[in-house]
């Protein structure tokens, strides 16, 4: 496996980091949002090829030198799964998807860039590819919510709950195939997170406690349709 490497809090990386990736969420919202709509959906559909071909770059070059492995590399993790999603719904604007993105994409976007964890390796381009692509997580639901006033539907909470239990019933057991640790469900990730409470599986558990609380919250503070 690829060793992981975790940025520092309050390192002069992970501010650079941070503070790039706040600055390119806002000015994308205030530049398109008293745009016309045609401009604002192209806009949308720039994003989603920057997304793909950011994808494309990151894999050929882990192919390139050698570090690509089913154990790494595979879009299994939540938010490379998010990530897939974001391009699906800048398209198409999929309202499961844009509930999925709203709800579970930006707390998990937000707490991997307080506490980044780098899962390809060490390189310039690899940590643009983490920051774009956990930025890229918070803009999406954002930009949709607040540029193109998409709205979730009522209970729409309690039904991405269900649906993310999908991915985990299919990837837990895949770990153990494959000796990985996508979305974190065979071991805890290495950064120093508050939530990351008790040793395998109960850590688990409370991830998913937490994940709750922070859904009910995105959920409460959004206008519904």
């Amino acid at each position: 496996m690829i060793e992981h490497y975790v940025i520092e809090p309050l390192s002069s990386l992970w501010w650079v980091g941070l503070v790039s990736s706040l600055a390119f969420i806002i000015v994308s919202i205030c530049v398109f949002y008293n745009s016309n709509k045609s401009v604002q959906l192209n806009f949308t559909k720039y994003l989603s090829i920057a997304f793909i071909l950011t994808y494309l770059i990151s894999t050929v070059i882990a192919i390139n030198n050698g570090s690509w492995n089913l154990k790494d590399n595979l879009p299994f993790h939540l938010c490379r799964i998010s990530f897939i999603l974001s391009v699906f719904v800048l398209i198409y604007k999929t309202q499961w998807v844009y509930e999925w993105l709203l709800l579970l994409a930006i707390p998990s976007g937000l707490h991997s860039l307080l506490t980044p964890e780098m899962t390809k390796g060490v390189s310039y381009w690899f940590y643009f590819d983490y920051y774009f692509v956990h930025a890229g997580l918070i803009l999406v639901p954002l930009y949709l919510t607040i540029v193109l006033k998409l709205r979730p539907r009522l209970g729409s909470w309690w039904k991405t709950i269900l649906r993310l239990q999908i991915p985990v019933i299919i990837i837990l057991p895949l770990n153990f195939l494959l000796d990985s640790n996508y979305m974190y469900l065979k071991e805890k990730p290495l950064v120093n997170n508050p939530f990351l409470i008790g040793e395998w599986p109960f850590y688990i558990l409370f991830l998913e406690i937490v994940m709750i609380i922070h859904v009910l919250l995105v959920y409460k503070l959004t206008p519904k349709q």
